[in-house]
This record gives structure tokens, C-alpha cells and sequence, in this order.
């Protein structure tokens, strides 16, 4: 029987109907069910004991009836061996428990009514009066020791009562008080063990519908957690995987990379002027539009045993098996032209298409590249800019031996020139969190580039640009005086904390501009951070050191990020002392292997005993929070405390920390 809605109710009622009412047919007929393989085992060992006992009484009717012993002994022996092999034989047939528990109750009975015929032609009758008082233990046999079902154990019980208190009172040759005496005592141990007996099988009963509803609770529990990880997994508006679940399925992917010849492809797309489509035809439009782009994704994803997600907005995220370049580059053109076949009508693209298109930039794992997934991401959202300055409309697999420069990064390193004259340039703050007790200690800084149709342009684009051309500069200095400002006007808690390149550090007036920076919105140095990478080793450069010095003397903190992936190492280490260093992402996310857990220990153990305050960059879940309480990590930044939000939602969105 399944546990049904019918069933929890069944036990529900069973439950709070009063225990001397006549037990639910149904869930008895279960409990019956789930006792039975224990209770044919209980009745033969039982059935064992009691013939070995009933066997070795012989000894008292040896001694105690001499005039008859021989008579006893040969009934004990053949009474009993005879219902042992009975029993048995029943038993390995595979009968009915009922029909095994009728014979061991009929054993029983003819086993103390037997021995009690044959005894009573004794001439030791005062001997026998004082002897039939072990008559009880057929009685506790019956009612206690099988678990019998409660009428059998009375029927059973009560013939054998009856059969010795017959005996006492009319065949017994001794006084009348010796006689009503022992038949008041048989009464008494039928009624007392007919209750204990009773008693049982209500507490069996009961045991037994109280672990059926844990049973009901934990399946029930067991749906409502497989229901509520499928909508966290799940995208609300198209149905489709998320963002979560699928860096859970790369995951598994990545698991079963080294188990064939296939490799990884990342597809990552992205809806065409999809802003304008949104400001054109009203947002409902919208929403319907990505419905249909997502079942269309879906199913061509669902054709090539690929996995479609929705990345958030309007970008798309596929995973797939391929067998190399030309087969990703294959299936990406599926995907384009899938979505084109829908003839989405399109009012405002800006160019002679009429209809709704997608770009699309792809990424392939090498022998020679880590398999993270945000590499694979990185790099299709190059490829992804790339389709975007080509036209759009068209896809690019990511080239990793590409070395001249194309024209997106041409059109790239221009916008980036105009990015804070035409306030193409924003700010995105996320929450820093301390460990031991969830309180906000402060936010990152994070800078945020938009094209002049207000298509959002990935950080992992438009930095390595920046740098390239030295745009940095101007848009790192707007960033960390857009910090200052805000971290006035609405308090970001105590530190806010701003990137800082290479690049800056190394003009020479970099430190002038912060002081000038601090002092113009008068905000305490303490209470500004600046991060710096270990992308290339700041200290062959000896102004980019000077600065930091000039900056550590103003209060400004110094923290050390992305600690791990780059060329710092413990040389950093020794030659500056960090307020704080930040363990790159990668080291969490890889705790999932033996090998990951013990280094990223030892990290933390190496930076606590330089007495560097750690923080861990990346936290998502609440396993990941507590794995970094028992390594001693100071402070966690990730979405687990709160994802990137602009200034004015910042009140609005608290951290997930759980203390």
C-alpha cells in the first residue's frame, strides 16, 4: 500500500480515535503485513523454546510422579516433537502467518491439556496441586510470547484456564479450599496477561501509526524539498533551468568529462535590441516573447542532448557535449536560426531585419584550460561582443590563439573613451559580511558599462579592454569617487571597497587624486578599500609601491584580492601587510573534492597564521557558509549575503546571511 492523501488520513483518524475503538481494516491489514516475516520467525525460535522447556519439565514429573513418570515424559516428548516438526513444516512451506499462528496456539493448548490428562492419574495428588500452578506459563505462552492476534491469545488462553480449573475443581483429589484457590489464581493470570497482552498489541499498534506518519512526514517533507529545489532551479517566467541549476549541471558534466572523448561547449546567448522590443510593444510583450524563445531553445537544447538555461534577462546559457569546434559551431548555428524560423515581429531593431534575432557567442574546454565554468563563460561572452559589433544577428566561437585585434574591440576601447561623459558607466554595490556574526561590515564596489542602446557589457569584456588602452584610469577614479559619494550620502556600512589595476597605481599622482577624492566628500580614509589583483607583480613596479605605501600612511586600506590565481604567492605576503586578502572563488567552489577542501584549509591556515583577516569570495549556500565558520574565515562576500545591486536598491535588498 502506497502512502496515498487517503492513508495520512486513515492515520490521522487512527490516531485520535480512542485506543480501545476497533482499529482502521486497512492499516491494520498493513501492520499485519509489515509483522509478518518478524512474527514467523518470533513463533518458530519461540516455538524451540517452548518444546526445549516443555521437554526439560519432564525432570520435575521424573522426581514428583514416580507412579507415572515414564507416561510424562514419553507425552512431553511426543506432544512436543511433534509440534516443533508441525510448526516448522508449516513455517518453510511458506504458509499463511495466520495458519502458522493457529497451530502454534493449537500446540500449545493440546500440549498443557495432554500433559494435564495424563498427570491426573497420579496417586501424588497433593504433589500434582502444588505442580499445576506452572499451568500459568501455557497461559503467559499463549498471551505473551507469539504475538498472537488478541483472539486467538484469549481463545487459546482461556481453553487452557479452563482445562486446569475443570482439573483443580472436580478432578483434583485434595481439599476444596486447595482447589478454588488454584483455580482463582488460573482466573487471575488469564485476566492479567489478557490485558498485558491487550495492552501490547494496542502499543504495537500505536508504535506502529506513529511510524507510519514520521514515514508520511519525511515523504512529504522529502516532496516539498524536491519541490522547492525545482523552484530554485528553476527560471518562474519561462520555465527553464536557472542560473543555479546550471552551474549544478556543469557540475555533473565536468564529473563525467573525463570519462569520454566529448568535450564541454558553453553557448551563450543573447537577445537582439531586446531593450527596444521591451520599451516598444510594453513589457507583457516582452515576457511573451522569451517564453517562446525559451521553449524554442529548450527543445532544439532537447534535440542535441544539450541543457538550455535562462541566464537572467534577456541571455540564454546552453551546455552541451560536442566532439569538437566544428560541431559547437554547428549547433550554435541551430540555435540562431531556430529562434530566427519564429518570425518574432520586431518594431525597432534599427536595422532592415523586422523580426526578433539572437547573437550568440560560444566556448569550448581545452586540454590546456582549468575547467571552471566562469573561464568558459568569460570567454563566450567575449565571443558574444564579437557577434554584437559584427551586426548581430550571427554567432562567434571563441578563438583562444586569436591575436589580431578585431573591430569589436576597436568600437570597444571608443566607447569606453565617451563611457563617463555619456554616463554609460554605473555602479553596482554587493554586501561584505562577518562570519561569526552576520553583520554587514561593508560593500564592494563593482563598475558596471552599458552600449549606447543600453545592452549591458560584461565586466570580462570591457576590463581587459580598459586596460589595454589605459580607459582604466578615467573609469577607475569615477568609480572610486562615485564609492566616496555614496558611501556619504547613504552609508554603506564601515568600508566600501573599490578594484584598483595595475595601471592606476602606476601614475604617479594616483595617491593625490584619492586624498583629494576623500578630503572633496569628507569621508574618513579608514572607510575606503582598494583591492588589488595578483594579475601581474605590482612589486617590479616602484611608483605602483610608493603609492600604496602613501595610501597605507593616509588610513586608505590595502586588500589583497583574488588571493591565489595570480603571482603574489607568499613573496606578497612577506613584502606588505594587507588589511585584508580575499580568497579567489575558484578554491570554494572546488571544496566538492578532497583535494580542493585540503588546500583551500591550508590557505586559510597560512593567512591566519600571518595574521592576514580572511575573506572568502563567492559564497553561495549555506553548507559553503558553515565550511568557512569551521576553517575560520573571518568575513564571506557572495550571493548568499547579496548579489550586486545599483544605490538604490541597496536598502532595500538585506543580506541572506544566516548567523
Amino acid at each position: 500500500m502506497q502512502l496515498t492523501e487517503e492513508v495520512a488520513q486513515r492515520v490521522v483518524a487512527a490516531l485520535a480515535r480512542p485506543r480501545w475503538h476497533s482499529p482502521d481494516p486497512t492499516l491494520l491489514a498493513r501492520f499485519l503485513q509489515k509483522e509478518a516475516s518478524e512474527n514467523r520467525k518470533l513463533v518458530q525460535w519461540g516455538m524451540r523454546a517452548a518444546v526445549l522447556s516443555y521437554v526439560a519439565y519432564g525432570l520435575f514429573d521424573w522426581f514428583l510422579f514416580p507412579d507415572i513418570a515414564g507416561r510424562l515424559v514419553l507425552t512431553r516428548l511426543t506432544l512436543g516433537i511433534t509440534s516443533l516438526v508441525l510448526v516448522e513444516l508449516i513455517a518453510r512451506r511458506g504458509f499463511a502467518l495466520t495458519t502458522l499462528h493457529l497451530v502454534a496456539a493449537l500446540a500449545i493448548v493440546i500440549g498443557a491439556v495432554g500433559w494435564l490428562l495424563s498427570a491426573l492419574g497420579t496417586g501424588h495428588q497433593a504433589a500434582l496441586s502444588h505442580f499445576m500452578v506452572f499451568g500459568t506459563v501455557f497461559i503467559l505462552g499463549a498471551n505473551l510470547f507469539f504475538n498472537f492476534r488478541f483472539w486467538l491469545s484469549a481463545i487459546s488462553s482461556a481453553t487452557v484456564t479452563m482445562s486446569f480449573m475443570g482439573a483443580a475443581l472436580f478432578s483434583l483429589q485434595t481439599d476444596v479450599v486447595a482447589r478454588v484457590v488454584l483455580s482463582a489464581y488460573f482466573v487471575n493470570c488469564l485476566v492479567l496477561s489478557l490485558y498485558l497482552s491487550w495492552r501490547l498489541s494496542v502499543e504495537r499498534y500505536q508504535t506502529f501509526l506513529h511510524a507510519l506518519r514520521a514515514q508520511i512526514q519525511e515523504q512529504a517533507a522529502i516532496k516539498k524539498g524536491q519541490k522547492l529545489t525545482e523552484i530554485a532551479d528553476t527560471d518562474p517566467l519561462t520555465g527553464m533551468k536557472n542560473r543555479r541549476a546550471i552551474i549544478r549541471e556543469f557540475s555533473e558534466m565536468r564529473n563525467e568529462w573525463a570519462t569520454d572523448d566529448d568535450e564541454i561547449g558553453l553557448i551563450l546567448i543573447d537577445v537582439d535590441y531586446f531593450k527596444r522590443f521591451n520599451d516598444g510593444l510594453g513589457h507583457q510583450a516582452g515576457d511573451d516573447c522569451l517564453i517562446k524563445l525559451a521553449h524554442v531553445l529548450s527543445e532544439t537544447a532537447a534535440s542535441n542532448n544539450a541543457i538550455a538555461a535562462r541566464y537572467g534577462g534577456e541571455e540564454f546559457v546552453v551546455l552541451c557535449k560536442v566532439t569538437g569546434r566544428a560541431h559547437l559551431n554547428e549547433l550554435t548555428q541551430q540555435f540562431c536560426r531556430a529562434v530566427e524560423d519564429l518570425h518574432i515581429h520586431h518594431p525597432d531593431r534599427g536595422d532592415k531585419l523586422n523580426i526578433v534575432t539572437i547573437s550568440a557567442g560560444a566556448s569550448l574546454t581545452r586540454a590546456d584550460q582549468s575547467m571552471e565554468l566562469r573561464i568558459l563563460l568569460q570567454e563566450a561572452d567575449r565571443a558574444l561582443y564579437t557577434s554584437k559589433f559584427a551586426g548581430r544577428a550571427t554567432f562567434t566561437i571563441y578563438d583562444p590563439h586569436a591575436t589580431d585585434r578585431d573591430r569589436s574591440s576597436e568600437n570597444l576601447s571608443e566607447l569606453l573613451k565617451l563611457a563617463v561623459s555619456k554616463q554609460l558607466v554605473s555602479v553596482a554595490y554587493q554586501p561584505i559580511c562577518d562570519l561569526a556574526s552576520g553583520r554587514l561590515l561593508g560593500h564592494e564596489t563593482l563598475m558596471r558599462v552599458c552600449d549606447f542602446d543600453g545592452t549591458m557589457i560584461s565586466p570580462s569584456v570591457f576590463i581587459p579592454v580598459a586596460e589595454q588602452t589605459g580607459a582604466i584610469v578615467e573609469l577607475g577614479t569615477w568609480l572610486i569617487d562615485q564609492a566616496c559619494s555614496d558611501m556619504v550620502e547613504y552609508g554603506l556600512g564601515s568600508v566600501v571597497t573599490a578594484n584598483v589595476s595595475v595601471r592606476q597605481l602606476k601614475a604617479p599622482n594616483f595617491s593625490l587624486r584619492i586624498t583629494e577624492i576623500l578630503g572633496r566628500h569628507g569621508l574618513a580614509p579608514q572607510k575606503l578599500a582598494i583591492e588589488i589583483t595578483e594579475g601581474s607583480d605590482i612589486f617590479l613596479e616602484a611608483q605602483a609601491v610608493r603609492n600604496m605605501e602613501r595610501l597605507r600612511n593616509l588610513g586608505v586600506q590595502i586588500w589583497l584580492d583574488d588571493f591565489g590565481t595570480g603571482f603574489a604567492g607568499l613573496s606578497w605576503l612577506r613584502r606588505f601587510k594587507f588589511d585584508v586578502v580575499k580568497i579567489d572563488r575558484s578554491f570554494l567552489h572546488d571544496c566538492q573534492t578532497s583535494r580542493g577542501l585540503s588546500l583551500l584549509q591550508d590557505m586559510v591556515g597560512l593567512l591566519r597564521n600571518l595574521d592576514h583577516a580572511v575573506l572568502a569570495e563567492g559564497v553561495e549556500t549555506e553548507e559553503q557558509q558553515m565550511l568557512l565558520q569551521r576553517l575560520g574565515v573571518h568575513s564571506i562576500q557572495g550571493f548568499l549575503t547579496g548579489h550586486p545591486v545599483p544605490i538604490e536598491e541597496i536598502n532595500q535588498v538585506r543580506p541572506g546571511l544566516v548567523a
